[in-house]
């Protein structure tokens, strides 16, 4: 178990690239912490622990979207990811709130592994459109995720998750992830495509026609806040 209360909290902003003119258009935040003698810990591990306790991982959640606003990079459309069970209930108000304040702002849902998660998404989904709030649907295709129609079709964004890129040589996968594609352009919707790492992933991306795309190829691209700040559990 971590000492969340020991933690710092700080954020990286990786961009979306348009993959035939390579020009950035937009970043995705993600949170990033950090212990005491400045060694970073997996984000992932943090949040399983605080799914521990709903009011701790909302607290976290808000704290982490209000920095990763906060230190944004100015003229740019900022994309954060929600996960559905941090802003439950009586927090997703508060949570609307902060993002109304930014005109370019996209919400990412994380869509869990059951179908619980998808209605409850699906939920969310509709109060940030409420409020004039763009939504992707993020981890499309990864191996734990669910495709849930209704959300497919709503969203503004379609976020492919990178187990895509293992398909490149089965034509099986390749051409569900087109007819994807396809169903996004006839509906007005953007994609875009995770985990490129290689010239090769860009060039495969470029050929399906995703809108834009994300990954490590363009590391050098990342943006991280000089500042940080001491997780607050309160």
């Amino acid at each position: 178990m971590i000492n969340l209360s020991s933690l710092t909290l700080s954020c990286e902003y990786q961009p979306f690239v348009d993959p035939h003119t390579l020009a950035i258009d937009g970043y995705e935040a993600l949170a990033r912490f950090y212990l005491p003698n400045g060694d970073a810990v997996a984000p992932n591990i943090v949040f399983e622990q605080l799914h521990e306790s709903t009011e701790l991982l909302a607290a976290v959640e808000y704290q982490a979207k209000a920095f990763q606003l906060a230190h944004a990079p100015s003229q740019q459309r900022i994309f954060i990811n929600v996960d559905p069970h941090a802003v439950d209930g009586p927090h997703t108000a508060k949570l609307i709130k902060l993002l109304s304040q930014y005109q370019q702002i996209t919400v990412e849902i994380i869509e869990n592994t059951c179908i619980s998660d998808a209605q409850l998404a699906n939920q969310l989904f509709g109060q940030f459109k409420q409020a004039n709030i763009q939504v992707a649907l993020d981890d499309i295709g990864a191996p734990h995720s669910m495709l849930c129609v209704d959300l497919m079709m709503n969203v503004d964004y379609l976020k492919f998750d990178r187990h895509w890129l293992t398909h490149i040589t089965h034509p099986e996968g390749v051409q569900l992830l087109i007819a994807l594609i396809n169903f996004a352009k006839q509906t007005n919707k953007q994609c875009i495509l995770e985990g490129i790492e290689t010239e090769a992933h860009l060039a495969f991306a470029r050929d399906i026609g995703v809108d834009l795309v994300q990954g490590f190829l363009f590391k050098s691209w990342f943006i991280r806040p000089t500042s940080s700040q001491a997780l607050c559990l309160a």
